[in-house]
C-alpha cells in the first residue's frame, strides 16, 4: 500500500490532509491564479476515489470563491462587484471550474 493509501484509509489523517491542502491552496490562489488549479489537486489527492477528487475540487473552488466574496464584502465593493454582470459570472465560474480540473488529478493517481 502506497502511503497516500494509508492517509485515504484513515479518515482523520485525510480530513487534515484536505484542510491543509484547502489552505494551501487559497495561499497561492492569492498569488497567482493557478492555485486554485493546484488547490483542486491538493484537496482532491486524499479522497477515496475519482468522483469524490473531482466533488473536492470543485468545493474548493467554491471555497475560494466564497473567500474573494468576503474580502470584497470587507472593502464594500461587493454590490459593485455583483453589478458587472458578464464579468461576474465569469469571475463566480473561473475558481469552480479551475478547481473541478485540478480535481481531476484523483483519477491520475
Amino acid at each position: 500500500m502506497s502511503r497516500l493509501g494509508e492517509f485515504r484509509g484513515d479518515g482523520a489523517r485525510r480530513w487534515t490532509l484536505v484542510g491543509l491542502g484547502a489552505l494551501l491552496g487559497l495561499a497561492l490562489a492569492w498569488l497567482h491564479w493557478l492555485g486554485l488549479l493546484v488547490g483542486g489537486v491538493l484537496v482532491s489527492l486524499p479522497t477515496a476515489d475519482p468522483k469524490r477528487g473531482v466533488l473536492a475540487g470543485l468545493g474548493f473552488g467554491a471555497l475560494a470563491l466564497l473567500v474573494f466574496a468576503g474580502l470584497l464584502a470587507l472593502r464594500g465593493a461587493l454590490v459593485p462587484a455583483v453589478e458587472m454582470g458578464r464579468i461576474t459570472a465569469l469571475t463566480a465560474a473561473i475558481p469552480l471550474v479551475a478547481g473541478a480540473v485540478g480535481g481531476l488529478a484523483r483519477a491520475l493517481v
